[in-house]
């Protein structure tokens, strides 16, 4: 494998002299000698100018530390970032580092574009103790042999609460889900604009990650272990009629991203379904001392998320590969990997358990204003859980489930078209299994 990627990427340098094609290349002298200094690629999405500067100020660390390897970073448009990935994986020129969501990870490792063994040599030589381990389970392989990339961060989502707005009417944060849809039937109050709870509804991605943590944590899955499909199961149809119902006390009509944030943030509702990227909007509200964040619960706990991973090339020569590993492990470090959360502060969190106790990590003013119950967001990634993740394989298909709607749609239909949910549980099923075939 490694060999043919290399041809293909020698064929497509054949013009760049100095640095080669995407950086991958070493320096030559005039007499076409390879020198000591090993230049690489770190592709992310940190396109902002503050972003930039902070990601040039860690590699600029990494090189005063690593005499002989050199950087350079490639910022890419989110919107154009799978492209991006598609068009060099398929010319064997892809940067030798490249910043990854655990299921873009995933896709690329399927199509051969990842040096797995790399990855799995930096993740062991931290420890695989150090990390909370739902970011490693979800990390892995479709057949869980693997790591896809290296965890540096992440988000997760869950059920956030306003504790103020509860103690008003004498509840406390709740527990599991009979709590949840109490407390929910107390506050919704429609005519004053004033609802129980705020989650998604609409048929797009974001109804299907906030679904998912309730079915999850009734034991349901679209598939099982073996990879068949499970969702028209007893399980998922509980999880869709309970959705359904507390549902009823969240906002009017087919809701979205903006409607969930801007009920809690407004304190229209005492609870929304968000990821920890609504903490600034909190913050800015002037109630982050009555925040809380808890996850559904029911058989058991549940939090949905993402995982930022470094995914390390396959294709490239030895020194290459030895230096985007030390990039990598350079990450991992707890002063590097703080750097690297303070660019986004509250919203990304750490996935290295030391670090999200660190002084030097909640000496951040955003983060100290949450410091409270900052651990305990970071812990939840040990009960991160996604769909067709099952017992430490990874089925990639999951990807192109969720791109077609299918479950999203399912969930639209159930709560605002009011069909039935045992009918849409059996649709989705065969939707699924047709795509399998």
């Amino acid at each position: 494998m490694k060999k043919r990627l290399a041809a293909l990427a020698a064929v497509a340098c054949m013009s760049v002299l100095a640095v080669g094609c995407s950086g991958r290349s070493e320096t030559k002298d005039p007499a076409g000698n390879a020198d000591k200094e090993v230049i690489i690629q770190f592709m992310h999405q940190q396109v902002e100018q503050e972003r930039q500067a902070a990601v040039q100020d860690i590699i600029e660390g990494f090189e005063a530390e690593n005499p002989g390897i050199k950087i350079e970073q490639m910022p890419v448009n989110e919107d154009d970032y799978d492209t991006k990935i598609t068009a060099l994986g398929g010319s064997g020129a892809l940067p030798a580092i490249i910043e990854l969501s655990q299921d873009q990870a995933k896709l690329n490792a399927k199509n051969q574009f990842t040096d797995l063994e790399a990855v799995d040599a930096v993740v062991a030589a931290k420890g695989e103790n150090e990390f909370f381990q739902g970011t490693l389970s979800v990390s892995k392989t479709e057949d869980g042999a693997h790591y896809v990339g290296v965890p540096v961060s992440g988000w997760v989502q869950g059920i956030w609460v306003n504790k103020g707005m509860l103690a008003g009417k004498g509840f406390e944060v709740p527990a599991n889900w009979e709590e949840v849809l109490e407390t929910a039937k107390a506050f919704h109050d429609p005519a004053a604009k004033k609802y129980g709870i705020a989650l998604p509804t609409a048929d797009v991605a974001f109804t299907e990650q906030v679904f998912s943590q309730f079915a999850l944590s009734n034991g349901a899955n679209v598939f099982d272990a073996e990879g068949n499909v499970t969702f028209d199961t007893p399980k998922m149809q509980e999880a869709m009629k309970y959705y359904s119902e507390l549902a009823s006390y969240s906002m009017p009509g087919s809701t979205e991203v903006p409607d969930v944030k801007d009920a809690f943030v407004a304190q229209n509702t005492p609870m929304a379904l968000y990821s920890t990227y609504i903490i600034g909007g909190v913050v800015e509200a002037g109630f982050i001392d009555d925040l809380a964040f808890v996850l559904p619960t029911n058989y058991q706990s549940a939090a949905f998320g993402t995982v930022t991973v470094l995914s390390i090339s396959e294709g490239m020569e030895e020194a290459q590969t030895e230096a985007a590993k030390k990039f990598a492990s350079y990450l991992l470090q707890d002063e590097h990997n703080i750097e690297w959360l303070h660019m986004a502060p509250g919203g990304v969190q750490p996935v290295l358990s030391k670090v999200s106790t660190s002084e030097a990590y909640l000496e951040n003013e955003t983060i100290q204003a949450f410091a409270p119950i900052s651990a305990h967001i970071a812990e939840a990634f040990d009960n991160l859980q996604v769909f067709g993740s099952v017992e430490g394989k990874n089925f990639t298909i999951m990807g192109d489930i969720t791109n077609t709607g299918v479950i999203s749609k399912a969930i639209n239909n159930a709560v605002v078209q009011k069909s039935e949910v045992a009918a849409e549980a059996a649709k989705a099923q065969k939707a699924i299994e047709d795509m399998m075939q």
